[in-house]
């Protein structure tokens, strides 16, 4: 009897001590390390004018905004054409002087210098444009019904896509969704969603082997309607979509590289030191160890469906 209740004793003044703990605010004191440029860019098959970013890190707990590095001089080339970039009014934003389009197993090389107070900085990195499905060869929306629970009805709206994917387990696909003219997901490649295939690669996408092994698969829910009864009932979903309105799919095809990197951003995600691992987001921008970020490239094909 003794010994339980020496246990709850040492049991409640643990809880007391955790307790206050968590009341108290605490701050960990992170080493400052060398200040590092970040560069991320991505090159297209999309014939348009594309973009690469210069920055600077900052320190763990810097509330400062973001140092932009102007007066860089930024080009891409394949070994025999070379894309020049400009920069735009945005100071650390660079654009390709024209609208341009990569080309399907070229490999683009991008090359940065500036010069700064510590003298001249070069970085560079490399990426493959990847083999992509020729085209999605239909797109259909069908409304789905669940009925999980007893008086609650769900259902949900949801685009089908139908292509053939590509005979490749390393290739990972990224989806942008645009609205009329209005994108979903952002327009970084780190907010698009992701349509990895890896066992299935090589299948026809819905077609009926792929169906009889996994079900039929939507990239993407148009509206997701919920009733538990007429006054306490609630919806949510993508209320911006219309009847009538058009919905285009942009279906990119990226290098296993760029698909490790989107993995570690995604798991790094916020400024809890106890809970991500910024420090460990893998990079192609060279020299190692003075760069972060990512020069990616991609190939694109589009299909469009009227709601």
């Amino acid at each position: 009897m003794r010994k339980y209740y020496t246990l709850l004793v040492s049991a409640f003044i643990a809880s007391i001590i955790f307790t206050s703990c968590i009341d108290e605010d605490f701050k960990i004191d992170v080493p400052e390390g060398e200040r590092l440029v970040g560069i991320n860019g991505y090159f297209t098959t999309e014939y348009k004018k594309h973009e690469i970013v210069i920055s600077k890190t900052a320190d763990f707990y810097s509330d400062e905004e973001i140092e932009m590095i102007s007066g860089a001089e930024v080009f891409i080339h394949d070994g025999t054409d070379t894309i020049y970039f400009e920069e735009t009014e945005n100071k650390g934003h660079y654009q390709t002087i024209d609208s341009v389009a990569g080309i399907i197993g070229k490999t683009y090389l991008l090359d940065v210098t500036f010069v700064d107070n510590e003298g001249e900085h070069k970085f560079f990195s490399e990426s493959k444009i990847r083999e992509n499905t020729p085209q999605i060869d239909s797109m259909a929306i069908k409304k789905v019904s669940n009925n999980f629970f007893p008086g609650v009805n769900d259902t949900a709206v949801n685009l089908y896509p139908y292509f053939q994917t590509v005979n490749d387990p390393e290739t990972n696909y990224l989806i942008n969704i645009v609205v009329n003219d209005t994108t979903y997901y952002g327009i970084s490649f780190l907010e698009f969603k992701t349509l990895s295939l890896k066992g299935l690669s090589g299948m026809y996408f819905n077609g009926p082997e792929m169906v009889s092994k996994i079900g039929e698969q939507s990239i993407h829910t148009i509206e997701t309607i919920s009733y538990y009864d007429d006054e306490t009932g609630y919806s949510y979903g993508w209320p911006m979509i219309n009847k009538g309105d058009k919905i285009t799919v942009l279906l990119y095809s990226i290098t296993p590289e760029f698909m490790k990197y989107y993995s570690d951003v995604l798991f790094s995600f916020g400024s809890n030191p106890m809970m991500g691992t910024p420090y460990n987001v893998s990079t192609n921008i060279q020299p190692f160890g003075k760069a972060v970020g990512f020069f990616g490239t991609a190939s694109v094909v589009s299909a469009s469906i009227i709601y």
